[in-house]
């Protein structure tokens, strides 16, 4: 027997940008029935249906200055909204203990955050080797190096924390949260020359809207929730990343460190990398985490590379390479163990998050680029506001989000 439910805007996918579209959604329209449905983290299962959050962490890097100007302009809007958030709801997500570009001098990378920040009128400090060493003794930088710190703004979010605080202030708007996984999304027309759209979940509920908007992320391609034909060009990338576990008392010493992005563009290895500060995991210890968007990644295809990558792949040979760039930039401790965890990058060509229609009633709003955690807010408004007016309603320009499709392989006629 059909369990069928029916609302005006059905949101899939209950992560960063999902649940931040749910929250503005319900704002921008509070007498809309509004539905956020993803599958719930559970404890000790990384993975439910072949769906892995990427928000299963305890930490990400958020910054308003990067070296794209859209990205900056992206971040400096959802970092504005934070305390905000955190006030209606009680969740604290977020902690601005700061941000360091860490380059060698003159790299083209840290001048265009240079740029950028005088653009914004963003007040930044730069720091040489001695002045590194006078406000951060426990931070190691060469000769040929230079840094800019950035205080205000910038810092990490708890991504689990922050999706709980997005779906909250949603709840309290009036948002129904469903703990599933679609399968599969289809269009009906309907007598009147109208359409709707059924989505059938995992547990075999129908749930019918005027209107879907996915934020599916990397899983957006193996589920049967675009239409016929349409494939998204986007690019998976599955990369390792190192958690170093420290002493209390090691994790004290660090306790005023800044979040780091450094890169290395002369070496064979090309380093680019970003590092976490000490942060309390909920198995109570303290550890450094540090990513990377350049080393040992590895290219995910299908359903089955993705669960692979999560279930059973760990690229050992990542880890002491890690651990050797993390010790090589922070002096002073020693780390009690080490292990790694993996996760997945969704890349488009434009290196801009997609927000867009692909049909009148169907929208997409997925692609972090790696980097996706600091924009989460202002992508999901953008969505929002988007799938509410069913065409592009925002004063960035939508060109920079619009997707691109996969072309298909050009078949020969002749025998």
């Amino acid at each position: 027997m059909e369990t069928a439910q029916y609302f005006d805007v059905l949101i899939i996918g209950a992560g960063m940008i999902g649940s931040a579209a749910a929250r503005h959604l319900t704002s921008i329209s509070p007498d809309l029935k509004i539905c956020l449905v993803g599958p719930k983290e559970r404890k000790g299962i990384r993975g439910r249906h072949g769906i892995y959050g990427s928000y299963y962490d305890e930490g990400r890097v958020i910054r308003s200055l990067d070296a794209g100007p859209m990205w900056t302009e992206l971040g400096r809007r959802s970092i504005t909204r934070f305390k905000e958030l955190e006030q209606k709801t009680g969740i604290m997500f977020y902690r601005e203990v700061g941000h360091v570009t860490w380059t060698r001098r003159a790299d083209p990378y840290i001048e265009k955050v240079k740029e950028n920040a005088r653009a914004m009128k963003v007040n930044l400090q730069e720091l040489g080797k001695r002045e590194m060493e006078q406000k951060y003794p426990f931070l190691s930088m060469k000769s040929h190096e230079e840094a800019i710190l950035q205080t205000v703004d910038a810092g990490y979010v708890s991504p689990r924390a922050q999706v709980k605080a997005q779906q909250a202030a949603a709840k309290l708007n009036g948002c129904i949260i469903i703990d599933d996984v679609i399968d599969q999304v289809t269009e009906t027309n309907q007598s009147d020359g109208s359409k709707y759209m059924t989505a059938t979940t995992a547990k075999g509920q129908f749930l019918h809207a005027r209107k879907v908007l996915l934020c599916t992320g990397a899983f957006t391609g193996f589920r049967d929730l675009l239409p016929e034909g349409t494939e998204l060009d986007v690019r998976l990338s599955g990369a390792t990343l190192l958690f170093a576990e420290l002493s209390d008392k090691d994790a004290l010493k660090l306790q005023d460190m800044p979040c780091i992005i450094y890169k290395e563009n002369k070496t064979k290895d090309k380093y680019d990398c970003y590092v976490l500060p000490p942060i309390q995991y909920p198995d109570g210890k303290y550890y450094l985490k540090i990513g990377h968007r350049t080393l040992y990644k590895k290219e995910l295809h299908t359903a089955s590379d993705v669960d692979d990558w999560f279930q059973n792949q760990r690229d050992k040979s990542a880890l002491k390479p890690l651990e050797q760039i993390l010790m090589s930039l922070i002096k002073g401790v020693k780390p009690v163990s080490i292990h790694g965890e993996n996760c997945i990058l969704t890349y488009t060509p434009s290196l801009l998050p997609y927000c867009d229609m692909v049909t009148s009633s169907l929208g997409v709003a997925i692609g972090g680029n790696g980097v996706g955690a600091k924009v989460a807010d202002e992508v999901g408004r953008m969505a929002a506001k988007m799938v509410f007016a069913g065409h592009w309603n925002h004063d960035l320009p939508h060109d920079k989000f619009r997707v691109r499709l996969k072309k298909k392989p050009k078949v020969n006629a002749k025998l």
